[in-house]
Parts: C-alpha cells; structure tokens; sequence
C-alpha cells in the first residue's frame, strides 16, 4: 500500500486460522504483519522495517503439539532454523520444542556499491530482534514433557538479536541474497548462522 508519499510503502495484514472442525486439535492461531518500506531519504537506498507477532491458543484445555508451534525459522536472521525457542535442557541434544508465541522485528537498509549496473550487484546491513517463547500452563500446572516434570524446560521470552551485511545480485536463474551474520544476544544453547544464501524476495 502507498500512502501520500509515493517514495513509501506501508503493508498490515492480520490473520487467523481456527482448527478443529472433524478434527481433535482446537486451536486458533493468530498472526500480525506490519512494515513500511521508503526511498523518501535517498531514492538510491532503500530503508525497511518488518514486525510480526505470532499467537497459538489451545481451546477445550488441550496442549500444543510440537508441529503446530512457532518455530522462528526465517523470522530473525543470524540463527539457525529451530535455533532458538524453549528447549528440552535433560534431551541429549536440548531438543528444540517450538514455542506458543513469537515476535520479530527486522531492519535493513540496501544501498548500490559503486560497482557498474550491469553487474547486478547491490548491498546491504539489517539488524533483527525477536523471541519465541512460551508452552502451555493451565490450572498452575506448568507443561509436562513426557511425564518427566517442567523443570527440564525452558520456554522463557528470552531477546535475541543479530545484526548482519548483505549482498544482493541479480542473476539469470533469480535474484540471491547472501546474508553474512553476527549474533549479539543469545541464549547459552542457541544455534547460530553466521552465513546463507537465499532468494531475494521484495517487500
């Protein structure tokens, strides 16, 4: 969406999905979406911002199930995919568990290079923020993996937060972004991603 400024663009999308209809599993999941993209202060470089919020709620007093949790996989750069979120702390592997909850947000600006138009080649810095978090506790009874007690999990809104450089190039088969990343606030038992390549979508 463009608003009077035709330099801006601004998107917001809302959305929810109910589960249960012949179905077991009740549940709504919610998802915000809202972000703003401007060439207003140079036309050469463009600034972005991106927040989203997730939400699964649980009807009819059941728990989550692992695959209907977030997982923040593409939401904060920097990490791995599962690579933040409650963990299984007693698992071999600190088993990542999803979480009921997630939010993320994104910054980045892309700015040419200097280098000649025809090679496609442009660039980029971003700095992302985000957490996901939270399992179920209902009645003060908190969650219970494999009857082995909640003290094995943690599934605290911990901030994590990344900043990073980009390049971006055109190229027959699609354009690529290279992402080269840093986290600079994590939990002892995240995975982090200091580099990947991806196709580059727009806003």
């Amino acid at each position: 969406m463009t608003g009077l400024d035709p330099l801006t663009r601004y998107r917001f999308t809302f959305s929810q999905d109910f589960a249960g209809l012949g179905g077991d599993i009740k549940s709504i999941n919610s998802l915000l979406y809202a972000g703003v993209e401007s060439n207003a202060w140079r036309e050469e470089v463009t600034l972005m911002a991106e927040f989203e919020l997730g939400m699964l709620h649980m009807l009819s007093d059941q728990d989550s199930r692992r695959f209907d949790r977030f997982s923040g996989n593409s939401k904060i750069r920097g990490f791995e995919p599962n690579g933040i979120g409650p963990r299984d702390m007693a698992a071999p592997n600190e088993d990542a568990l999803g979480g009921n909850y997630f939010w993320a947000l994104r910054t980045e600006a892309r700015f040419p290079l200097g280098l000649p138009e025809e090679y496609g080649i442009t660039g980029g810095l971003f700095a992302d923020a985000g957490s996901v978090w939270g399992l179920d506790d209902r009645n003060g009874r908190a969650f219970e993996l494999s009857g082995n007690g909640a003290d094995r999990i943690d599934d605290g809104m911990y901030v994590r937060a990344a900043v990073g450089a980009s390049l971006f190039w055109t190229t027959p088969i699609g354009p690529l972004r290279f992402n080269f990343s840093k986290a600079v606030k994590k939990e002892d038992y995240d995975e982090e991603q200091n580099f990947d390549l991806t196709i580059s979508t727009k806003f």
